[in-house]
């Protein structure tokens, strides 16, 4: 048994559009829950925005609903998650220790609304964390001409008001393919496995290998917390084939020739 676990922008969802546009993705993932195959999906958005956009259509391709108990969900970088009991009903969770200060999140709603709101919003649905995101419907010319330059600008402006409330200990800047968050320090990719392995243990599974997948070097940490566990992992990378490089990682990394989307789409029909 293999274990699927996606980051979800630009892996299951278009990157622009922010929603699943190539629907063989879902029916491929539909299939691997029926074949009681564990699959998590490990992302840095909310839950309520997973729901929506991902969960919601899955659940539309799954006809058994017990499958449902093998599919997992980590929100806000292991902030949030959500699982299925054997009947298919959903339940949410949230780590309640996870907090970002109503203060610094009032001043970054405030900054992106002032300087930035071309190219960027402020995200009001996360519960754990501060995040601001690329604004829907961008092309690929626009993402790299105007919103690469504004996020550049947001990172510093973010990590000095980290320096300015003397917090810099306990929070993090993370950017990433369409956000930029500030988060707790101990929450990231790596984290949210930790979320998915206990899940994994509580249900009696071990899967024989994992295979994750990203579109970014931010993702990776996902591979190699499972490697740091001493766990058999695969990466699949399905991003901008320039932005990785093999020699750097333990564990072995697949680039698909298709990016985004479609290259998730790619290794899944081959299995």
């Amino acid at each position: 048994m293999n274990a699927y676990i996606f980051d979800v922008d630009g892996v299951i969802s278009d990157p622009g559009e922010k929603r699943p546009t190539i629907q063989g993705v879902l029916d491929a993932i539909a299939n691997k829950l029926s074949k009681n195959e564990p699959v998590a999906l490990n992302t840095g958005r909310s839950l309520s925005w997973v729901l929506e956009r991902v969960v919601a259509p899955l659940l539309l391709k799954t006809k058994d609903k017990t499958s449902l108990q093998n599919l997992f969900a980590v929100g806000e970088k292991g902030g949030t998650w959500l699982t299925f009991d054997k009947n298919g009903e959903m339940e949410q969770h949230k780590d309640d220790s996870i907090s970002i200060p109503s203060e610094l999140q009032n001043r970054v709603k405030q900054l992106v609304h002032d300087e930035f709101s071309d190219t960027t919003f402020y995200d009001d649905s996360k519960q754990t964390m501060v995040s601001t995101e690329m604004i829907d419907g961008l092309s690929n010319e626009d993402r790299e001409q105007k919103y690469r330059p504004a996020q550049e600008k947001i990172v510093q402006k973010f990590e000095e008001l980290l320096k300015e409330r003397k917090i810099q200990g306990s929070f993090k800047v993370d950017p990433t393919t369409i956000a930029t968050d500030i988060e707790n320090k101990h929450v990231g990719k790596d984290f949210a496995i930790k979320r998915i392995l206990t899940w994994l243990k509580s249900r009696n599974v071990m899967p024989e290998k994992f295979i994750a997948f990203g579109d970014s070097k931010s993702d990776i940490p996902m591979a190699e917390e499972l490697h740091k566990q001493g766990l058999s992992v695969k990466f699949v990378f399905v991003g901008n084939k320039s932005h990785i490089n093999l020699a750097d990682y333990p564990f072995p990394i697949t680039i698909t020739n298709a990016e985004y989307e479609q290259g998730t789409l790619e290794y899944l029909n081959q299995k």
